[in-house]
């Protein structure tokens, strides 16, 4: 971890020391105590339950991951993304509309999310399904290429799936 993490860390420590100081919490709970010795090791003592939580979570390609409310991690394409308030709105739906008629398979999303009107398309699980349908749009519509761009999001998963 950086520095600047385990100052967090610390910081966090204090923060929990006087939760639990006004809370009435367990005197067997050892607070987190921090220090930063000369030679830049940083010393941290706290509970194991925190430091497990803490513990970056091993993924597996066996693993499933289940989609929240149908929806999770994934990978859209954008399009289009610009805040000019007169005509922003208007050419996302327009891009949406041309993309729709061409690649029907493709769900189109025109969002707002100030001050930027944004085109997304698809729902991808992986980069790479991204990245081939990107290279499909920028094909059929070359004068989008220099905005097309496989970008994160959080994508619609149907129960078929």
């Amino acid at each position: 971890m950086k520095l600047r993490t385990y100052i967090s860390m610390i910081m966090l420590g204090g923060i929990i020391t006087a939760a639990n100081a006004d809370n009435d919490a367990p005197v067997n709970q050892a607070p987190i105590v921090g220090h930063i010795v000369s030679d830049s090791t940083v010393t941290l003592t706290m509970p194991d339950a925190l430091l497990q939580r803490l513990q970056p979570v091993e993924s597996h390609e066996s693993e499933t991951v289940r989609p929240v409310n149908g929806k999770m991690g994934g990978y859209r394409i954008q399009v289009f993304s610009d805040n000019n308030a007169r005509t922003a709105k208007s050419e996302a739906r327009t891009r949406a509309r041309n993309v729709n008629a061409r690649f029907p398979q493709y769900p189109t999303y025109v969002v707002y999310n100030s001050p930027f009107w944004r085109l997304r398309v698809g729902n991808f699980r992986t980069q790479e399904e991204a990245n081939e349908a990107a290279r499909e749009l920028k094909e059929a519509f070359p004068s989008y290429m220099r905005e097309i761009r496989v970008v994160r999001d959080r994508i619609v998963v149907s129960s078929g799936e």
